[in-house]
């Protein structure tokens, strides 16, 4: 684990130390009168999107070589909430340089509103090659709301919390209803500002944004303050009892991914060779997958590559795999 993470922090570092040599080369070239607009690489090779392919990658090895230690997960975790979650807050340029904006939830839904900018596009970008290449490995080990809720599932099993299970219909169901009313009320812009006589619409995801939470700051009034940290304190809260809670119930990017990960290159694959139907897997289970992964479904829920089926399963029955199910 020590070394995991000595690794992973001098990945940072250097990649830290090319942003600030870049926007250094870049400001010079302004002084000059060059200006260079930004394009998509330039935006794809600052050092939080390398970080964030970093990460992904790291997991996914871990996971397909069943190595994924809980130390080693609770690392990458902390190491993903605080840079892409909290580290912004801290007056440093190269903290600032790690800041989650756009958000997630605001590359997945002002996308919609007002076009795809290039900081949007990279950022779908990545999250989309991530869900392509594993299960969910940006939401899973990357998200700092989706990073937060796992450690606190951690901590729910470590204090003997007996989580409920999501039903996995349900929560799709109130996700993809939340989403077509955000939709609908883009559409006929009842949420809206006015600037310079013109009406923009405004995102309903804004008003439940766990996002901002993280993000410290004053606010003029209580009900500012509620709305800015209050989505933040929630999830943290109902993640004691249902696992991953704004997921499942919530979040945009989560439909998204969600369609993608049916045709990831890695998925979590189960031999049915050696799996004895002891059900073991069925009682203490996290998330919604594994009984579907059980009956082979085609459709299956939301895998966020936990890692527990792969470690907790004595037969040894499941595996990340390319395959869906061995017979």
């Amino acid at each position: 684990m020590k070394r995991l993470f000595q690794k992973v922090f001098i990945f940072i570092s250097l990649f830290g130390g090319e942003l600030l040599f870049s926007e250094n080369v870049a400001g010079d070239l302004r002084q000059m009168g060059r200006p260079k607009p930004p394009t998509f690489l330039d935006f794809l090779f600052q050092p939080k999107f390398l970080v964030m392919l970093g990460i992904g990658l790291i997991a996914l090895i871990l996971l397909k070589t069943r190595t994924m230690k809980k130390g080693r997960k609770m690392t990458l975790l902390l190491i993903s909430t605080f840079l892409f979650g909290f580290a912004g807050n801290i007056p440093a340029r190269f903290f600032h340089s790690f800041i989650m904006h756009p958000s997630p939830i605001c590359a997945a839904t002002k996308s919609i509103l007002y076009g795809f900018g290039i900081p949007l596009i990279v950022t779908l970008a990545v999250i989309f090659f991530l869900t392509l290449i594993g299960p969910k490995l940006f939401c899973g080990y990357v998200c700092p709301v989706g990073t937060s809720q796992e450690l606190i599932a951690m901590l729910s099993d470590r204090l003997k919390i007996k989580r409920g299970h999501t039903n996995f219909t349900l929560a799709y169901g109130v996700r993809l209803g939340i989403f077509l009313l955000f939709v609908f009320v883009s559409g006929t812009a009842i949420l809206n500002t006015v600037v310079d006589g013109v009406t923009y619409p405004l995102s309903l995801y804004d008003y439940f944004n766990p996002f901002h939470g993280m993000e410290l700051g004053p606010d003029p009034n209580l009900l500012g303050y509620a709305i800015h940290y209050l989505p933040f304190l929630l999830t943290l809260i109902f993640a004691f009892k249902y696992y991953r809670p704004f997921c499942h119930f919530v979040c945009p990017v989560g439909l998204y991914t969600h369609f993608i990960e049916q045709f990831s290159l890695f998925r979590v694959t189960l031999d049915k060779k050696t799996c004895s139907d002891c059900n073991t897997c069925l009682k203490d289970y996290p998330c919604s997958a594994i009984p579907e992964i059980m009956k082979e479904a085609t459709l299956r829920p939301d895998c966020f590559a936990c890692g527990v089926c792969t470690q907790d399963c004595v037969q040894k029955s499941f595996s990340i795999g390319i395959c869906r199910t061995k017979n």
